[in-house]
């Protein structure tokens, strides 16, 4: 194949001859033009080997254009098995052709070809296993020279996001049957998807030679409704009626498996999308097919839309003494297109009774074949004549396979159609469509623009119509098409099934399967197409037998002696399109939850993490400063995400005392409490607050990350203990405030009315009220150790809230700063406030942590108290052999979480928490020693990263001691 591009641009190139852009290939600098793609760059650059096959490397080159076939397969920036011809190029681009060694233009594994008598149909079943030492030996072997790219050592594929759709109508296929179902569709009224595997809308249509009217054109609007256009002027105008109509347009988005519901998968380059429509339409077109003969995977031997691409898209003419092996009126057209771009044509026809005068300036050859192409590194010659007798010689530098194309049915199979043969058709074809399912255009064998045309509006307006959509002109159109669509499938001329002549005859050009090889499979007893499909590797390649199961099956009724319909196709299975690996991957399933404040924080510039479920601020300012403000003035954090469960009932009191170890029935109306639940071992669970409402009546809030399991856990003892409660998780009804810090009553003055002060409403005191105007909860306790108000809120009325708090402090010119969980962090333990799961284990119960006081030993039960019963002696509090404490250390290192706490080289224990705190004016921590340790001002060791850090213990708070500011 000697290409080059034609000397002036074709009106309907995709190239910008003006803009060149630079690539490299296999280390070589060449250029193409803006628009072209790997492959046509590759054709016009004189590139005739793009690869090597997977068992056999014999050099292979361009044959679809389309991404249908194996042998464009390249690698690009480290990227393996990327399709050339549909990759556009890119100023840059590294390109590499794969499977050859040194590489593909001389490629020395090339000599298995000529022992391929040695490696026949499932040789890897029956040879080099005796003795039993030879296949381990062998088969890295095998491995390494079979197979097609190398996996990349670095990820090469970000993260896809999911994307659901619910359309009414979604259309699979956007060529010329596809836009017109999508447009009639959509101008019924029904919400309308296409999906295109390529870049570009128009699928045939862009590299057609036929001409059409546009069915949506009116006078004054384009031109008048009979106004016939070429193929890809006719594909820019239905694109451009598609988006007038609001279809939604997916390019680039191939659908490539159909699942029950029916669920529609589809995938782009950056995102899965899983939809779910009311009613699907496939036109999904046909994939033209290879004939066989020998030596019919020779670089050079392309398909007839191959051609037409290079020639009509790309302005690249593929040869100069061409050779068409026709079947059908395809064929002719692209050899008229190829004659008059200057080749030197020859149509061979099969059909005896083919016109020599069908194509100006053609020469035909009816009643012949191609019995072989001939050329070793490319085709240099055909041998033409009938399929039976010896033929004659013509030189060409290009053979063009063209007319032949096969129903692209398998996702129809997949979505419940019966598959059957249709003789007149040459093809199997989809029939017995499921409910809610249409087709339309070439996957039904209907091979004219014309009609292809009207058969997809026809299906546009029937499946809008079975929704109950469109109107009086809906009806009248569907009865008008109706009588214009073809009755049924057009007539084909099948190429020759195969030539009776020696040399290598590819079935499956994917994984190297001749003709030969088929029929010994059949003689070992493997004669059922599914068994031949898997015993031969036949179709199971990168195509999925795209461009090889037409003429496989073919083959395969010859080898077993049956009909092509006894024979039949093998089961469509998904994937239908090459998909990464990334794709199929199961996705890692991260619920995400927000406050009704989250808009407000993004407003302020905070930095988020992941808290459980939930996506918090860390900070929105330097942290530093957050804790320092809420020392020195007022600060807020947004704390809706605690879980929050109201209790009432009968025996609501009594629950509260089973769940936790303290006391709650003699808690009074309007007090707080703080409690820890542990489990039946003692070990704590969880801790948070209980609120009294009423006699009857509790609020209960948890730990954010533990507010599920927790709420799970209470709803489980509540239905084993059978109480008189009620339980209400309503952690999500209300959104929860903050306010901290040495002015904070100043500022909660402006928005209540309630009694804030010190006296009227004292530390661990409840309240109910209006703030600014809302009904709130009102708790006066202090996670921050400052002063503070923890206010819970309709979530509806949280973002006022927050910004009426904000609003109040700037009206009374008091400092008011948002602070995230990392200024939480230090504030909370500069108190020695615990973190129920890092400053805790499975082991930690409440004298380990320093919380006897917490255990009522005299309560009947509560779970947990058989277990700590058995660690106490007698009456006293059991010692444990390890203590939770605080540590400070000087300076400004802070060792990390989990660092080792050593005693002489010993490990004894470990750091949970560390932080530098301004306030202490060290850097502050805790952990895990022996209980000999637990000694106020103790010196211990601590050991990470080579390194040795020097603390002292440190049993009370860092951070007023007393609590006179917490109480304040």
């Amino acid at each position: 194949m000697t290409a080059e591009r034609t000397a002036s641009p074709g009106p309907h190139e995709t190239i910008d001859r003006g803009a060149g852009v630079t690539f490299m290939l296999d280390g070589r600098r060449m250029r193409g033009y803006a628009g072209d793609t790997v492959g046509s760059a590759m054709a016009a650059a004189g590139v005739t080997i793009t690869g090597r096959s997977f068992k056999y490397h014999r050099p292979r080159g361009l044959m679809c254009m389309a991404g249908a076939c194996p042998n464009c397969l390249v690698r690009i920036d480290g990227v393996p098995n990327v399709r050339a011809c549909s990759e556009l190029l890119r100023d840059g681009m590294k390109v590499e052709r794969q499977n050859g060694r040194p590489n593909v233009e001389r490629d020395v594994t090339g000599i298995v070809d000529r022992f391929s008598f040695a490696l026949p149909a499932g040789f890897y079943y029956k040879v080099f296993h005796r003795p039993k030492w030879a296949w381990p030996r062998v088969e890295p072997m095998i491995r390494r020279l079979s197979g097609l790219g190398v996996v990349p050592d670095e990820p090469d594929h970000g993260e896809k996001e999911r994307v659901s759709l619910h359309p009414d109508v979604l259309v699979v296929g956007a060529g010329a049957a596809g836009l017109c179902a999508a447009v009639e569709a959509a101008r019924a009224g029904a919400t309308t998807v296409l999906l295109e595997e390529r870049g570009e809308i128009g699928g045939a249509l862009l590299y057609s030679t036929e001409w059409a009217a546009d069915p949506f054109a009116t006078a004054g609007a384009g031109g008048a409704a009979s106004e016939s256009l070429p193929g890809p002027a006719l594909a820019t105008r239905l694109s451009a009626s598609a988006d007038v109509a609001g279809v939604r347009i997916l390019g680039g988005t191939p659908a490539f498996g159909v699942f029950d519901g029916p669920l529609i998968a589809a995938a782009s380059e950056n995102a899965l999308y899983r939809i779910r429509p009311a009613r699907t339409i496939f036109a999904t077109g046909a994939v033209e097919q290879p004939a066989v003969f020998p030596d019919n995977d020779l670089p050079g031997v392309i398909l007839g839309g191959a051609a037409d691409r290079l020639l009509n898209r790309f302005g690249i003419l593929p040869g100069r003494r061409v050779v068409v092996l026709a079947s059908g009126p395809a064929a002719y057209r692209t050899a008229s297109s190829l004659a008059a771009a200057g080749a030197q044509v020859t149509v061979v026809d099969p059909d005896p009774g083919a016109a020599a005068s069908k194509v100006a300036g053609v020469t035909v050859k009816a009643g012949s074949t191609i019995r072989r192409a001939i050329g070793r590194r490319h085709v240099t010659a055909v041998e033409v004549g009938h399929p039976d007798e010896s033929g004659s010689k013509l030189d060409c530098d290009l053979v063009v396979v063209a007319g032949h194309a096969s129903p692209t049915t398998n996702l129809l199979a997949q979505a419940g159609a019966t598959i059957e043969w249709d003789q007149d058709a040459g093809a199997f074809l989809a029939t017995g469509l499921p409910a809610g399912v249409f087709a339309a255009g070439e996957v039904t064998c209907v091979r004219d623009l014309e009609s292809a045309i009207v058969q997809g509006r026809l299906a546009g307006l029937e499946a809008a119509r079975s929704l109950g959509l469109g109107d009086a002109r809906t009806e009248a159109a569907v009865a008008a098409l109706r009588a214009q669509a073809p009755s049924g499938p057009q007539e084909a001329t099948l190429p020759p099934a195969r030539i009776p002549a020696d040399g290598k005859q590819f079935a499956c050009v994917c994984m190297d399967v001749t003709y030969k090889e088929l029929r010994f499979a059949v003689k070992e007893g493997f004669d059922s197409i599914e068994l031949l499909k898997r015993y031969t590797t036949l179709s199971m390649g990168p195509c999925q037998g795209k461009s090889c199961l037409s003429a496989s099956i073919r083959l395969c009724a010859l080898a077993t002696h049956r009909s092509i319909e006894e024979t039949g196709a093998p089961t469509a299975r998904p994937p239908w399109v090459g998909v990464p690996m990334s794709v199929l991957a199961g996705e890692e399933l991260v619920p995400r939850r927000e406050s009704a404040m989250q808009d407000l924080h993004a407003d302020l510039g905070a930095t988020f993490m992941w808290a459980g479920d939930w996506r918090r601020p860390h900070h929105y300012i330097e942290p530093a400063a957050e804790a320092r403000t809420v020392h020195q003035s007022v600060g807020v954090i947004d704390v809706s995400t605690l879980g929050k469960v109201r209790v009432k009932g009968p025996d609501a009191a009594a629950f509260l005392e089973r769940l936790y170890p303290n006391m709650y029935a003699d808690l009074a109306v309007g007090r707080v409490r703080y409690g820890v639940m542990l489990n039946d071992s003692g070990v704590i669970l969880d801790d948070g607050t209980i609120v009294r409402l009423a006699d009857d009546e509790y609020f209960v809030t948890t730990t954010t990350g533990n507010a599920a399991s927790m709420i799970r856990w209470m709803e489980w003892w509540l239905a084993v203990w059978q109480m008189d409660v009620l339980m209400a998780n309503v952690s999500s009804q209300f959104a929860a405030i903050n306010v901290t810090g040495p002015r904070s009553r100043e500022v909660m003055s402006r928005l209540t009315e309630l009694d804030v002060s010190a006296e009227g409403m004292p530390y661990l005191r409840a309240a109910q009220a209006e703030v600014a105007g809302v009904p709130a909860l009102i708790l006066r306790i202090g996670f921050t150790g400052e002063l503070g108000f923890e206010l819970h809120v309709p979530a509806a009325y949280g973002q006022y809230l927050w910004q009426e708090i904000l609003g109040a402090g700037q009206a009374a010119g008091i400092p008011v700063q948002p602070f995230g969980l990392e200024a939480q962090r230090i504030l909370r333990l500069e108190k020695q406030h615990i973190l129920v799961g890092q400053d805790t284990d499975a082991l930690s119960d409440p004298y380990g942590v320093g919380m006897p006081w917490i255990v009522k030993m005299a309560k009947p039960d509560f779970l947990g108290r058989r277990a700590l019963a058995e660690m106490a002696n007698g009456d006293a509090a059991p010692s444990p052999a390890d203590r939770l404490v605080g540590w400070a250390a000087p300076g400004t290192v802070v060792p990390p979480e989990g660092a080792g706490i050593v005693q002489g080289g010993t490990w004894v224990g470990r750091v949970t928490s560390a932080r530098r705190s301004d306030a202490v004016g060290s850097v502050i921590g805790m952990g895990w020693v022996p209980a000999s340790l637990a000694e106020e001002n103790r010196e211990i060791s601590i050991h990470f990263g080579g390194q040795t850090l020097a603390a002292n213990v440190r049993l009370k708070p860092f951070y007023d001691p007393e609590g006179a500011r917490l109480r304040s």
